[in-house]
């Protein structure tokens, strides 16, 4: 059952030992992935397939720089990313995962396509939270949008001064009980 994908990493026919492949992802690798919040990115993926008798492990290696969506002014922006995986590989009866990082293939199978463990890791290496960097102390940030988020700030920061009256019967049970 050979899959023959554009992302397949051959695991049968080789000897033991260490057998590297190399992928180059980009738009069109993010665009194969339906809401996708990568769009563009220049990702080198280094894949190792160590086998030994019995055992083979795949070693992911990724490096290169993404576009995202700031989280703050919602302009794109490129964010350098690395990240360095390992699959564990089983052999059975059908194709599924164990676990988290242990996968079963069919003992009829030839090649592993890897292009999902490709993004899922890719997706794992964002930050959090994603924001323009800042260049000598100034935000690389949209400057309309971040005027306008300064001017909503000052809205919320007068309207913290009045409380909520239903909230203050509750105040008075805390403090009575401390």
């Amino acid at each position: 059952m050979s899959k023959q994908g554009k992302y397949a990493v051959r695991i049968s026919g080789l000897g033991e030992g260490d057998h590297d492949y190399s992928f180059e992802l980009g738009k069109k690798f993010f665009d194969s992935f339906a809401e996708s919040e990568v769009k563009d990115g220049n990702v080198q993926a280094q894949v190792v397939l160590e086998k030994k008798h019995g055992v083979m492990v795949l070693h992911f290696t990724l490096q290169g720089d993404v576009e995202v969506i700031c989280d703050r002014c919602l302009e794109p922006f490129r964010l350098n990313i690395g990240a360095s995986q390992n699959i564990f590989i089983k052999t059975g009866d059908n194709h599924e995962e164990i676990e988290d990082d242990v996968v079963m293939i069919g003992r009829d199978e030839h090649e592993i396509e890897v292009g999902q463990y490709l993004y899922e890791f890719i997706i794992l290496a964002l930050p959090f939270q994603r924001i323009h960097p800042a260049d000598d102390g100034h935000s690389l940030c949209n400057p309309d949008m971040l005027e306008k988020l300064e001017a909503h700030r000052t809205k919320e920061k007068d309207q913290k001064d009045v409380t909520d009256p239903r909230w203050d019967v509750l105040k008075r049970i805390i403090e009575k009980n401390k």
